[in-house]
């Protein structure tokens, strides 16, 4: 062999020797094969099975800590299904959290909620009490608020509307389209918006 390569090598090897080296502990478990293979196995496993449905239910409702727009989106969604579900009554931060079932959210984010989220979404409403409801985009409660909407809408040249948004202000927006007054009157297009059918213009 090469001298050179001799002299390298035995430097490389003196270096290595120097750099410290971390060594993987050893385990204080001395019990027998079966043993450590039963202790792996509990640590395989995964979360208990659930067996019924009310236990499935009850795992579903515990509260999760999550983060402040996490909340903020569930308080939302559920401020939206009450109005829905025809619940227009105001409700506090406290009261909000206990239906939304968020009882575990942080006192930090409790306040952030009351001070400045709620507040300041567009899809939220404060009244004069200090106290939050649902302000859908649009005001509508019959058939004949739509069609007066559709008709303004005409009327200013703004054009038609959004389906979303006639979804989250009527609760059953499917029902009200298929109604026989607004066949001659109404028409969807591609886009999801609705339009009336008036021919005049």
């Amino acid at each position: 062999m090469n001298p050179s390569l001799i002299k390298e090598r035995e430097a490389f090897l003196k270096r290595a020797m120097t750099i410290p080296v971390v060594e993987k502990p050893k385990s204080n478990f001395s019990g027998t094969s079966e043993e450590k293979g039963a202790m792996t196995s509990v640590h395989r496993r995964g979360p208990p099975s659930v067996s019924t449905v009310s236990e499935l239910r009850s795992l579903e409702l515990k509260p999760q800590l999550q983060g402040k727009f996490a909340v903020l989106s569930r308080i939302v969604k559920y401020m939206k299904q009450r109005h829905l579900e025809g619940d227009t009554h105001p409700l506090s931060v406290e009261e909000i959290l206990e239906e939304a079932v968020l009882h575990d959210t942080p006192p930090a984010t409790v306040k952030w909620l009351e001070e400045e989220a709620l507040p300041n979404n567009p899809k939220i409403r404060v009244t004069t009490d200090a106290k939050f409801v649902f302000k859908p985009r649009y005001d509508i409660r019959t058939r004949k608020d739509l069609y007066q909407l559709l008709r303004r809408q005409e009327l200013k040249g703004l054009g038609g509307i959004y389906l979303d948004d006639l979804t989250e202000s009527v609760p059953d927006v499917e029902k009200i389209l298929n109604m026989s007054l607004f066949s001659h009157s109404l028409s969807v297009d591609r886009q999801t918006r609705i339009w009336t059918g008036n021919l005049e213009f």
